[in-house]
């Protein structure tokens, strides 16, 4: 069996124990209707690439997103009596113009340009907002942020966990014969494969 596929098995189970073990507190505290969310954390960062120097730019970037929301919303609220397509659309188009140009553009090489984190953020507060989950206790974007912080340490766990089982039963050698040298790797992402 190569190394890629060891590791790959370690981290797998390693990753089954934490996860389960990790959610049950969300449960517990009656909250596990939103379990959910912490994957897309999980979503959120291996689609970014599993760099845990992006983890400050992502929580940032996230708390920016509901307070864009919550900008949103209450400039619905001031809008109202107006015709429906001026908070509906013209706002809209607005609110995402805005976070478009002052973090994709303006802000995009920095600490506040982290996008998919952003709109993250942006996505569930207007679902805490508009969607009154049944069965499950109403939460606010104080809550998104505290689950997405949780989210977060899942995926440290996880990541972390599973490289230090990998170096215990592999050897600390173990991302070379699984993954290559640095030059090989740099080489199999310019080709297209990894």
């Amino acid at each position: 069996m190569s190394v890629k596929r060891k590791a790959g098995l370690i981290q797998a189970a390693f990753g089954a124990v934490v996860l389960t073990l990790l959610m049950q507190p969300f449960g517990a505290l009656g909250f596990g209707n939103y379990n959910w969310m912490l994957f897309v954390v999980l979503l959120l960062f291996f689609a970014m690439g599993a760099d845990l120097k992006k983890i400050p730019s992502m929580i940032i970037c996230y708390a920016i997103g509901i307070l864009w929301a919550v900008l949103n919303v209450t400039l619905m609220g001031m809008m109202q009596g107006l015709p429906a397509w001026i908070p509906n659309i013209a706002l809209t188009m607005v609110i995402i113009f805005s976070v478009l140009t002052i973090h994709d553009n303006l802000l995009s090489n920095t600490i506040f340009g982290n996008i998919p984190s952003l709109f993250l953020g942006l996505a569930e507060t207007f679902f805490v907002f508009s969607i009154k989950p049944a069965n499950a206790p109403s939460i606010t974007p104080i809550h998104l942020f505290g689950f997405f912080l949780y989210g977060l340490l899942m995926t440290i766990v996880l990541v972390v966990g599973g490289t230090l089982l990998c170096n215990v039963f592999l050897g600390k050698d173990w991302p070379k014969y699984a993954y290559g040298t640095p030059e090989q790797m740099k080489s199999a992402e310019s080709n297209g494969s990894k």
